[in-house]
């Protein structure tokens, strides 16, 4: 009886706690979007993608220890590499790039929720007051990701995530 007990305190504490979390995210001010009139939404897709470092988040640290200041070695070695080949690509052929094995194919590369990500990320971007429902993530290899925000056909890079730390997975 006292393990039940504990597991429906947990679970209360969790919502709780889950609760507290939607509230603060849905103070933040949502910012009004202008809606591109009379441009066609698959436009965008047939656009070449290009980028930006200009708004990246190199400051501190995550609680993990991780620095968000990528080192001159990972900026060489992946990711301006990686940059420069997006580059030469319509964000249609970006799209089409997909991984796994057949019978669990996904796309590489593409936008998620902010309410996915790690919670101390999404603290992150209401620190640094970049309120946005989506973020877009780049697969760099196994484990690095790139984070950022799609703005048209550009990219603004966010954060270099070397760990996979930013939306962890299962490894399952």
């Amino acid at each position: 009886m006292r393990r039940a007990e504990a597991r429906i305190a947990r679970a209360a504490e969790k919502q709780l706690k889950d609760n507290e979390k939607s509230a603060r995210l849905r103070e933040r001010p949502r910012e009004e979007r202008a809606v591109r009139l009379g441009a066609d939404p698959g436009s965008v897709f047939q656009m070449k993608m290009s980028w930006t470092i200009e708004h990246r988040d190199c400051d501190g640290a995550w609680e993990s220890g991780t620095l968000r200041q990528w080192s001159e070695e990972a900026w060489k070695g992946e990711i301006q590499p990686k940059l420069i080949e997006w580059a030469k690509l319509t964000w249609a052929e970006i799209d089409a790039h997909t991984t796994g094995n057949d019978g669990k194919r996904h796309k590489m590369h593409h936008s998620m929720s902010v309410d996915s990500i790690l919670e101390e990320a999404q603290y992150r971007l209401v620190e640094i007051d970049k309120l946005e429902e989506n973020i877009f993530r780049f697969r760099l290899g196994n484990l690095p990701r790139l984070w950022g925000f799609r703005r048209i056909a550009d990219f603004h890079v966010l954060w270099f995530d070397p760990k996979h730390e930013i939306y962890p997975t299962d490894p399952s």
